[in-house]
C-alpha cells in the first residue's frame, strides 16, 4: 500500500507533484498512454477546482485542487486522481459521461491504493449515473476504457456509433448517453 505524506498539502508541492506522477502512472497502466504531445503541469489549487486548466497555448494542462483539499491529503488524492483521467487527453471545456464515469472510478482506485478508511465516492447525482453505467461496461470500467481509447485515442471524444461498434451486444441507450456531453449540475 501506498502512504500519503504527512505533510500539509498547500505547503508540499513537492508531494504534490509526486502524486500526480504516481497517478498519472496508474492511469496510464489501466487505460492507457496519455496524449504526450501535452506537457502536464505542477497541481495548484483554486477556489473554483477541482477541474483541469488548459495552458493558454495549449500545450498541456494541470489539475487545479480545491480549497477543501489544501489541509487534507485524502480529498487531494480523491480530486487529483478524477482529474488524472482528464490529464491523459486535455480537451478544453468539454466532457462526456464516458470520461466523466472512468474519472470517478479512477478516483475511487486511487483512495483504495492508499488504504483510506473513507473512502470519497458521489452518492447520487450525475456523477453517480455516470459511474454506474460504466461499471457495466463488458470487462470493467478500466478494461473498457482502454478499448475505447486503443481504438479512438481519447474517451472524450467517442462517438455513439464508435461506442456501438466497440461494444454491440450493450444497451444502446446507456452507449448514447456515455457518448454525450456531461455538464454536472
Amino acid at each position: 500500500m501506498m502512504q500519503l505524506p504527512t505533510s500539509v498539502p498547500e505547503a508540499d508541492s513537492s508531494s504534490l507533484w509526486s502524486l500526480q506522477n504516481i497517478l498519472l502512472n496508474w492511469a496510464e497502466e489501466l487505460v492507457g498512454m496519455r496524449d504526450q504531445s501535452k506537457k502536464i503541469y505542477q497541481p495548484q489549487f483554486h477556489e473554483n477546482g477541482p477541474n483541469i486548466r488548459n495552458t493558454p497555448s495549449f500545450d498541456g494542462a494541470f489539475s487545479e485542487l480545491s480549497y477543501a483539499s489544501k489541509n487534507y491529503w485524502p480529498t487531494v488524492v480523491y480530486e487529483m486522481a478524477h482529474e488524472t483521467i482528464h490529464l491523459l487527453n486535455p480537451m478544453a471545456g468539454y466532457t462526456n459521461w464516458l470520461e466523466e464515469g472512468v474519472a470517478v472510478e479512477f478516483s475511487i482506485y486511487a483512495q483504495q491504493q492508499f488504504n483510506l478508511t473513507s473512502i470519497q465516492s458521489p452518492h447520487s447525482g450525475p456523477y453517480h449515473e455516470a459511474l454506474n453505467m460504466v461499471r457495466l461496461l463488458p470487462s470493467g470500467t478500466f478494461c473498457a476504457a482502454r478499448h475505447v481509447r486503443d481504438a479512438v485515442g481519447s474517451l472524450g471524444s467517442v462517438t455513439f456509433e464508435q461506442l456501438c461498434d466497440l461494444f454491440p451486444n450493450h444497451d444502446l441507450k446507456d452507449l448514447h448517453k456515455l457518448s454525450e456531453q456531461c455538464i454536472p449540475r
